[in-house]
């Protein structure tokens, strides 16, 4: 159905809204935005808890898990001489570069939180819905009703902390936390503290807090597979593993990349040990972790079995006393942050239904979407600005959904494919597969055969080089030729934040240039791997 009207509510200005209000205007939609915090950032709009105690902030010393080439807005990249990984701080920066580019701060109504969203009286007509909100922070205050063409849901996958019910955790005396609400390591100097949980959070939390602590266990129920964020030549990690093709076999790639991280990390990977594949789940990217195991400050511990007054049992037995703070970093339980009158939002084991994670199923008309519903292997930016792309088109009438049979049918298929390939909670995506498979849907995804024809260096940097948003604006709505560029000279922004001191030594060459070996027989192996694009 086309919306004549144009009227889009953005619900949150994180990375997601910021790039759905961007790709609204994009398509002459008229969007309005509202935040709960008085700033844009979402995440990386970094607050202490005494002001903002129930909203997700980074901790006081995140740095990104992915390199600032994978990670940027497709039209729009990092400074070139910004660091290769970025501070919070930095991200925050450029949230707010990006927003004032290309207009976004006027669409966005700030200390505003939205308490319920319903379908509109008119709905089975028009498609349309009311979204009701009130000032932050002014509970019981006069609610305003706004009605609404389409509905981008914007608010992520961190809003509702989950803290298992462990046996015993309701009489230990000491201080347990979720890690949304940690942000510096000051309140735990000289205390014996327990870290629950060996994602990136986890493992950030536990070297944080092991700089000032006495003694820090970090518990875990699995294993990890310890990457650290450098790859081969102290490039980042994220751009070596995160491509179309590689110069060798899939699995022969996946069996290097492993010997390689073991052979980094083997005594430290002791207790660690991962039983799931390299690819199963998001790995473990602090590059201190190993270094903590090393000198003892961290210790790694079985996953918890029980809690008593002042200490606690893991599940292989052994016993820890004269623990003074917890900090629980499992995880969250997807669910929407404010009420909803509607049955196909209706949450189902703590997810709803979605069509490529975007789409909820069960609606007369498609006039309601989902940004960052997923978790990433790899870069978030690009394949929310990507939901933001799609979404705003459907809205618009440009693009169109299959059928609710089709879709259903997808979902199923996703969904079982997902339990087979990652770990729970099942809502993983691969960088590079699902920004194609949001690509196709827009018209965005190259055809790499007649792009080869034309540009073959091009061609040669997409397929086989690191994957950079950037593709996605090559083809297509929203193509530039700023692209090409932009691909060409990927090594070179990568490089250039290093060159801080001259020497007389030659500079290293780029990984692309090693691997160049004879454009003859690449050029034979090109033409039989993208015939698939034709």
């Amino acid at each position: 159905m086309e919306i004549t009207s144009k009227t889009v509510a953005i619900i949150g200005c994180g990375v997601s809204g910021l790039a759905a209000v961007k790709c609204c205007l994009d398509e002459g939609l008229q969007p309005t935005c509202f935040e709960r915090a008085d700033d844009i950032g979402g995440l990386w709009y970094y607050r202490d808890n005494s002001e903002h105690q129930v909203m997700t902030t980074v901790y006081k010393s995140t740095i990104t898990t992915s390199a600032k080439e994978g990670m940027c807005y497709s039209d729009f990249p990092f400074p070139k001489e910004w660091p290769n990984i970025l501070r919070h701080s930095y991200v925050k920066k450029y949230c707010d570069m990006y927003a004032d580019k290309f207009g976004l701060n006027e669409h966005i109504r700030f200390s505003t939180r939205v308490t319920r969203l319903a379908q509109a009286p008119d709905y089975e007509t028009t498609g349309r819905w009311v979204v009701t909100t009130q000032p932050e922070g002014s509970a019981g205050s006069q609610e305003t009703n706004q009605e609404f063409d389409a509905v981008m849901i914007c608010t992520g996958m961190f809003n509702n902390p989950h803290i298992p019910d462990f046996p015993g955790l309701d009489v230990f005396q000491g201080k347990v936390i979720h890690s949304q609400a940690y942000r510096t390591p000051d309140e735990y100097k000289d205390k014996r503290v327990v870290v629950v949980g060996i994602g990136n959070s986890g493992g950030d939390a536990a070297t944080d807090v092991s700089r000032l602590a006495t003694q820090v266990y970090l518990s875990c129920r699995r294993g990890v597979w310890l990457t650290g964020g450098g790859g081969d030549y102290g490039y980042p990690f994220d751009l070596e593993v995160i491509r179309r093709y590689y110069w060798v076999p899939f699995k022969l790639k996946m069996m290097l990349l492993k010997k390689s991280i073991e052979r980094r990390n083997k005594l430290a990977m002791a207790s660690l040990q991962p039983s799931h594949g390299l690819l199963a789940c998001e790995p473990q990217m602090s590059e201190q972790l190993p270094n903590c195991i090393m000198n003892g400050s961290v210790v790694i511990r079985a996953g918890p079995a029980r809690f008593t007054k002042t200490g606690l049992e893991f599940e292989d037995g052994t016993f820890e006393d004269d623990i003074e703070a917890v900090i629980m970093a499992t995880g969250y339980r997807f669910k929407i942050s404010f009420e909803v009158d509607c049955p196909a939002l209706e949450m189902k084991d703590d997810s709803v239904p979605l069509y490529k994670l975007v789409f909820p199923l069960g609606l007369k008309h498609n006039t309601l979407s989902f940004s960052g519903a997923m978790e990433v292997l790899g870069a978030v930016i690009p394949c929310v600005e990507l939901q933001a792309r799609w979404a705003a088109r459907v809205f618009k009438g440009l693009a169109k959904l299959p059928s609710q049979l089709e879709m259903q049918a997808e979902v199923t298929m996703t969904d079982e494919m997902m339990k087979k390939s990652f770990l729970p909670p099942h809502r993983h995506v691969g960088a590079v597969a699902y920004g194609d498979s949001i690509a196709t849907e827009i018209g965005a995804r190259p055809n790499f055969l007649k792009l080869f024809f034309t540009h073959p260096v091009l061609t040669l940097r997409c397929l086989f080089g690191p994957h950079v948003p950037y593709v996605y604006r090559l083809t297509g709505p929203g193509k530039t030729e700023e692209a090409k560029k932009a691909i060409n000279t990927v090594w070179e922004r990568i490089v250039a934040p290093t060159m801080t001191r001259r020497v007389e030594t030659k500079r290293p060459p780029s990984p692309l240039a090693l691997k160049l070996i004879c454009p003859s027989i690449i050029a034979s192996v090109i033409a039989i791997l993208i015939v698939q694009f034709w």
